[in-house]
């Protein structure tokens, strides 16, 4: 988000677009421009507001400093109401933050400060299902997962009749090495459960709906708790047609005989 406030009161034309989101990864602008024709650009100067507010890029005639990853989006302002907007590319958690643009003309100084804040979206989030071992009315868990995020969001469980049973699970946000955020759920199920599926949704910093992914804990079959009557049929079915194929040969060898 872009929140630009007036600093110089000699040059007004100066203005910046009020709220702007980069996406993580993506091309990030910070949009200013001059509103006023025929005003010929002398200098321009972007800093990062913070200890050490070294310039990411100047302008003096032409461009003097360019930082790795920042430019300007038009580098001569030889036409009317000039842009002196910053594009950061392949941007990343530690873009986030307040920045200076100042401009020096013909006709003033001006002067403006702006706040980039970075969003990034969610992945489709994922389910498995974990059998409970231990001795209680919960028969398994469910767990619901997705990573890659920012600002930190929110996992939500809904039944087939779409009720909310989020308040009965359990979350933790991990923040990842990149700044990223991977949330996590679990949801117990308890012994007797008639309900036949469920759904996890995954929700930004907003509460607006990112991802969701369908899971149905009675088709999921656990290789440890097979039955043996499972192999039972395929043996029983096997045996039988061995059995017909021998009478069928000894049947044939009977009547050569005769």
């Amino acid at each position: 988000m872009l929140r630009c406030s007036s600093a110089k009161k000699d040059f007004k034309k100066l203005e910046c677009d009020e709220t702007n989101t980069g996406q993580f990864g993506q091309q990030s602008l910070l949009k200013c421009v001059i509103k006023e024709p025929d005003v010929k650009v002398r200098v321009v100067v972007w800093h990062r507001m913070s200890e050490n507010e070294e310039p990411l890029l100047v302008f003096k005639g032409t461009v003097k400093k360019q930082v790795q990853g920042f430019r300007f989006v038009e580098p001569f302002w030889i036409t009317n109401n000039p842009d002196l907007s910053m594009l950061i590319n392949n941007t990343k958690m530690e873009d986030e933050g307040e920045y200076r643009c100042t401009v020096v003309t013909d006709a003033g100084e001006g002067e403006k400060t702006t706040r980039l804040e970075v969003k990034a979206r969610y992945n489709q989030p994922t389910i498995t299902q974990t059998k409970n071992k231990k001795t209680s009315n919960v028969a398994s868990y469910l767990t619901c997962e997705s990573f890659g995020g920012y600002p930190e969001g929110e996992l939500r469980w809904f039944d087939e009749h779409d009720k909310d049973w989020t308040k009965s699970s359990n979350m933790t946000i991990k923040k990842m090495d990149n700044g990223l955020f991977k949330l996590s759920s679990w949801l117990p199920l308890l012994s007797g459960s008639t309900y036949e599926s469920y759904t996890c949704k995954v929700y930004d910093g907003k509460g607006v709906e990112e991802g969701k992914v369908f899971f149905e804990p009675n088709k999921q079959i656990d290789p440890e708790e097979t039955s043996p009557a499972a192999f039972v049929a395929p043996v029983v079915v096997i045996g039988s047609l061995i059995v017909g194929l021998l009478l069928l040969l000894l049947y044939r060898r009977r009547s050569q005989s005769k």
